[in-house]
């Protein structure tokens, strides 16, 4: 039968318990705030009471209160939303360098046909002939910048891929360890709460940067997926890095422990890199290829009008823009023809050699260029520009709008994953009486079992 002395180690017992119980709570009340902390519990264990048993409880370990799918939910919406953020991020910046808040590409198409117009009423004038140089020359100079804006843009985006890359190397390479650390840890009997709750971290960080998926096995060392192929498997961890393909495109390699590479570029949707993929080798693009089209077609119906024209020197022939060979670049190569540049007599407004200095006709038909429909589209040179901007901005709200979807999405994944795994002080308030009361109660028991031997012993 259990004695007075097993009480005293039932009594010692239950103290020890409901310590680690405080201890557990005030360790949950310490991190409230620290990221990527996973709440605590503490694991008891009634000892069964009989003839040979003192009874009492016994602590087991310590808990970690993780829902892996929770988790799994937050990972995969991070890379979701830091796909739309990075997107949206880039095409911001894409629109202030089309459509800048002073005069943009369309006021200048404008401003140049003004200036014909201008030059058709007085096509003697060696004012208005300057004008048309002076406007068709910072036409040309800002659709040639706007296009070299663009290009810098993808530069620039590629040298932003290029960094996010090595940070995602930078925590494949730690989650590895960390699987180590975990795997050992688990084999002495250790749940290696604090590992898991760093590596679970750094998941969710390449999440934000590539998209991941994670698979836990037995040992407690997860399997990282991401862009289609593993880039942790136990202590290994892989490397990737991004490139150029012949077509300027970004292309994503991984590199495996092995030795072998992956082109993972089909892979690469989600995180940060899916964004900046999509941002600079699908939307910059397009409004590339609608400036250089833009830039083609606007050069060749003036250059041709033009070349029609005699200049006050009466010769005729003459381009206005340098032409453009292919469409491809058109808008980068834009500049006044080498032969008009500083000359204002070569400026073409009269029909025939013989209409010189009073002739405007081709001076007219010039300015009534504003109004025609330019090249195969049915719509004017301004209003072509207008369909470029319009079309970025159409993909730039397309972004904002995602980004704020995922904003929500995230939010809720990180509210249901908190549920389970995060620490509420109310909660953790109640555990700390608990554990007190407790406490409190295994100390009388302590306290009535020693003034029981005491009697016991001065009845001897």
């Amino acid at each position: 039968m259990p004695s007075l002395f097993s009480l005293l180690n039932v009594a010692r017992d239950g103290m020890q318990a409901q310590s680690a119980g405080v201890s557990v709570t005030g360790q949950n009340i310490s991190n409230v705030n620290t990221p990527g902390y996973v709440r605590r519990g503490v694991v008891l264990s009634a000892r069964a009471f009989g003839q040979d048993s003192t009874g009492g409880v016994s602590v087991l370990g310590i808990s970690r209160s993780f829902n892996r799918f929770a988790h799994g939910r937050v990972v995969e919406e991070h890379g979701r939303r830091g796909a739309a953020a990075a997107r949206a991020e880039a095409l911001t910046a894409t629109e202030a360098s089309l459509t800048p808040n002073s005069r943009t590409v369309a006021d200048r198409v404008n401003a140049m046909f003004q200036a014909f117009d201008t030059l058709s009423g007085a096509p003697g004038d060696a004012a208005a002939r300057l004008e048309v140089l002076q406007q068709a020359g910072n036409l040309a100079q800002q659709v040639s910048s706007t296009a070299g804006d663009l290009a810098t843009q993808r530069d620039e985006l590629f040298t932003q891929a290029r960094g996010v890359a090595g940070e995602v190397n930078t925590r494949l390479a730690r989650i590895a360890t960390l699987n180590r650390a975990i795997a050992e840890a688990t084999a002495l009997g250790d749940a290696g709460a604090d590992l898991r709750d760093q590596r679970d971290l750094l998941v969710q960080e390449v999440g934000d940067r590539l998209g991941a998926r994670s698979i836990e096995d037995a040992t407690g060392q997860v399997t990282l997926f991401s862009a289609g192929t593993v880039l942790v498997e136990g202590g290994n961890a892989s490397s990737v890095s991004v490139s150029l393909d012949p077509a300027n495109n970004l292309r994503l390699t991984v590199a495996q422990p092995g030795g072998a590479t992956t082109d993972a570029t089909a892979g690469m949707t989600q995180g940060t890199l899916g964004g900046l993929r999509e941002a600079r080798d699908v939307d910059i693009v397009a409004a590339q290829t609608s400036l250089d089209q833009f830039a083609f077609d606007l050069a060749t119906a003036v250059n041709t009008a033009h070349a029609a024209g005699f200049g006050l020197d009466a010769v005729s022939g003459r381009n206005l823009f340098a032409a453009p060979a292919v469409v491809a670049g058109a808008a980068r190569a834009m500049a006044l023809d080498p032969a008009v540049i500083g000359q204002p007599d070569r400026v073409a407004a009269a029909a025939a050699a013989g209409d010189i200095p009073g002739g405007n006709n081709v001076a007219l038909q010039l300015a009534g260029l504003a109004s025609r429909p330019l090249g195969a589209a049915a719509t004017t040179p301004a209003e072509r520009f207008g369909a470029v901007a319009a079309d970025l901005g159409v993909r730039l709200q397309s972004a904002l709008a995602e980004e704020q979807l995922r904003d929500d999405t995230v939010y809720q994944a990180e509210t249901l994953r908190e549920s389970a795994a995060g620490v509420s002080l109310d909660e953790e308030m109640v555990n700390l009486s608990k554990f007190q009361r407790a406490f409190e109660a295994s100390t009388r028991v302590l306290r009535v079992a020693d003034e029981l031997l005491d009697t016991l012993m001065k009845s001897f």
